[in-house]
């Protein structure tokens, strides 16, 4: 038997590597970590489940819950890039990928759980996936997660050559949806959807501003003020239009420090990345004098 006939094909390894190894293969405990921290929500929601702290419907909660983990790592997935210039670290565009197929991996669990609790009656939730307002646009972003999930290989890369950047950046939208959906199942109290909402806005604004101003802490300051104040006019506007609330009350209740808000919040996340890259930058200056 010829060595031709007793070697075994290679895998493509886009499909077969393990995801705590870099693309040269060697081992990182930065994916480690991070990988770590993609699947820990999984266990956790059931183990939850299993303690009954989900409540009287389990089922429903959970599906409520995917779908916030799967907000949360398309936030995370969108600050890859920023993190990159900010901290000066290109290390961490390896975890984009894992991130995105997260964020994806928590949506099509919440579709399945979303069925689960409608008793798998797969004609009354097709139908209502395209129909009500708030899952049609739960359903578009799904499609483009299964979209960018399957093109999300190096062989997918390779094959798409440019059209892969441009197909890529459909996640754009597909996170302006999936906040946009995130509202609407809120019902009244959106406080906990405006704050990746808020984030969501600071990300858009980074990408959206010359390199030069986006990496100066004065500009940071800026597009957290920015973001800030369209996170607490945001959440006025939504309540004005969706409740008859009076936006004054919902701005004033923003300023005050009674109760923790969603423009708060924010605020305190970005102002704790600005607080972080300036005492790096400020490391690094010491270490050249």
């Amino acid at each position: 038997m010829t060595a031709a006939t007793t070697t075994r094909p290679r895998r493509h390894p886009s499909i077969f590597a393990p995801p705590w190894r870099t693309p040269a293969g060697r081992f990182s405990w930065l994916k480690t970590v991070t990988l770590a921290l993609c699947v820990a929500p999984a266990p956790f929601i059931l183990w939850q489940w299993d303690t009954g702290d989900l409540g009287g419907r389990p089922v429903h909660h959970a599906m409520l819950e995917t779908g916030f983990w799967a907000i949360r790592f398309l936030i995370l997935c969108l600050a890859v890039t920023p993190a990159r210039s900010l901290f000066d670290w290109p290390r961490v565009m390896m975890l984009r990928r894992m991130l995105g197929l997260t964020a994806a991996f928590y949506t099509f669990a919440h579709i399945i759980l979303y069925a689960a609790d409608e008793g798998f009656a797969a004609g009354f939730v097709l139908g209502q996936m395209v129909t009500v307002f708030y899952l049609i646009l739960g359903t578009i972003a799904t499609i483009g997660f299964i979209a960018l999930s399957l093109t999300s290989t190096d062989a997918a890369i390779a094959r798409l050559g440019r059209n892969w950047k441009s197909l890529h950046r459909l996640i754009y939208p597909i996170a302006a949806l999936s906040l946009w959906h995130f509202f609407l199942t809120q019902k009244i109290d959106i406080g906990i959807a405006m704050v990746p909402a808020g984030l969501f806005v600071w990300l858009m604004l980074w990408r959206a501003t010359p390199h030069a101003f986006r990496r100066s802490l004065a500009g940071l300051i800026a597009l957290a003020a920015g973001a800030v104040a369209i996170t607490a006019f945001g959440e006025a506007g939504w309540y004005v239009l969706n409740s008859g609330i009076d936006p004054w009350r919902v701005l004033a209740a923003n300023l005050s420090t009674a109760r923790p808000t969603a423009a708060m919040f924010v605020a305190a996340d970005l102002a704790f990345l600005i607080v972080i890259v300036a005492a790096r930058r400020t490391q690094k200056r010491l270490a050249r004098s």
